[in-house]
């Protein structure tokens, strides 16, 4: 978020109002004060229904946030959850960052509701000045099915790894041009704020989908990985956009899924 600019004949103005009252204007005041930015990220990628959603958030000033959820996709949503007040204040960065994670605290947790349908999520933090939620910082998850294949036979696993890999907060990523010193990362952590592709690449795949009227569930990559039991339950799975980071237990279950009659189609390049 940009730092909103002081010019000069503003601050001769505050100095006049203070010289003659002794009272700064709160407009002036608001102006002078930064809004304080805020990251972080979340303990896990995915969760289901009633599972705990932990959030690891530091800012650039101590402040109080709403926190607001919503599920992505077409059309303006309401959000599933509102937190009206949740304290946020600057955690230090370790220097290994990027590669060991920030080992920041908890700052806030909530449940995953019975309700919410399963999708890319959103947690949203803003401050109310005056009426208005101005935008402080964002992180987004994944909530998996409640019960896998009850309302479709697709899943689309989300490219959470490759997001990583690109993701430079704390110095490096996979890749050079975007490193610390022009240096390529040998690990990249989860643990850390991360630059989502999701609105370039799945985001106008849903927005289609869900739109014209196709159900989908969701999941993260290293879902099937960790979750493989997921896989039976459709007929269909989805890579989508840029899906480049498997791993090898990843394509085994996969393979797998493909060797017991199962469909896969890669809407995606450098996979």
């Amino acid at each position: 978020m940009p730092t909103p600019k002081v010019t000069r004949r503003a601050a001769i103005q505050v100095g006049a109002t203070l010289a003659a009252t002794g009272t700064l204007p709160f407009a002036a005041a608001r102006q002078a004060v930064p809004r304080p930015t805020v990251e972080g990220y979340s303990d896990r990628e995915s969760y289901v229904s009633g599972e705990d959603v932990q959030l690891h958030l530091s800012a650039s000033a101590r402040a109080t946030a709403v926190l607001s959820v919503v599920r992505l996709g077409p059309g303006k949503v309401d959000p599933v959850l509102v937190v009206p007040a949740v304290k946020v204040e600057p955690q230090p960065i370790p220097k290994d960052a990027s590669s060991r994670g920030c080992r920041w605290g908890v700052s806030t947790r909530f449940r995953v509701g019975p309700d919410w349908k399963s999708g890319y999520y959103r947690a949203r933090l803003e401050r109310d000045e005056l009426g208005q939620l101005q935008p402080l910082g964002t992180v987004d998850f994944v909530v998996r099915p409640r019960v896998p294949g009850q309302s479709s036979e697709i899943l689309l696993q989300l490219s959470t790894n490759t997001y990583n890999a690109y993701t430079n907060w704390g110095g490096y990523s996979l890749y050079s041009y975007n490193g610390r010193h022009k240096v390529q990362g040998r690990r990249v952590s989860f643990d850390r704020p991360q630059a989502t592709q999701f609105p370039q690449w799945e985001e106008p795949f849903i927005r289609w989908a869900e739109s014209n009227g196709y159900t989908l569930d969701y999941c993260a990559n290293s879902d099937l990985e960790f979750h493989p039991e997921l896989l039976q339950h459709y007929k269909l799975v989805l890579s989508v956009g840029h899906d480049e980071y498997w791993s090898a237990p990843m394509r085994d279950h996969l393979e797998a899924f493909i060797g017991k009659g199962g469909n896969v189609a890669f809407f995606s390049g450098n996979t």
